[in-house]
């Protein structure tokens, strides 16, 4: 099964999200799937609309800059920086909207072409599993950030620098 669907009418790029059950992990989800995730967004894709004799198409490339562990990194490490001030439900849900926030700098770094039209889909689709401040919320979003973990493990090891 792909991880990853591009369509271009509407351009988009999409996430398996049954890979990634954040609720409920599975044995493999912080290993295999983790690993898997890294070889797909160690291979950057974008959306790019071409003109070609008067005709506008949507087409996938290649963005070679784009993902770059630095930049990966940072995403890690705010992460980290929400699950150590969460410590409980109710300080969860006073920061909830600040996580969420995340999503709105990962479109803005993929707008600057620093991460991927894959990395965007997977990061969102992940946050999207973190619906409220219950205790399942909260595991659900410390779930997502040992994914992440491990996605960046794996990650360094396949792209380096």
């Amino acid at each position: 099964m792909a991880i990853f669907t591009f369509t271009t009418n509407p351009p988009r790029c999409t996430c398996e999200i049954s890979l990634f059950p954040l609720g409920k992990p599975g044995i493999d989800l912080f290993d295999k799937v983790a690993k898997s995730l890294a070889e797909e967004l160690a291979k950057p894709e974008i959306l790019v609309e071409r003109k070609r004799g008067g005709e506008r198409r949507w087409e996938v490339s290649m963005e070679k800059d784009a993902n770059k562990p630095a930049q990966v990194r940072r995403f890690y490490d705010e992460l980290c920086m929400w699950e150590q001030k969460a410590r409980d439900t109710q300080t969860f849900e006073k920061m909830l909207p600040l996580i969420k926030m995340m999503n709105a700098k990962v479109a803005y770094a993929r707008g600057r072409d620093l991460v991927d039209d894959k990395f965007v889909a997977w990061f969102s689709a992940c946050m999207a599993q973190v619906q409220d401040s219950s205790e399942v919320g909260l595991s659900t979003f410390r779930n997502f950030r040992t994914l992440f973990e491990a996605f960046l493990g794996f990650f360094k090891q396949i792209r380096p620098s």
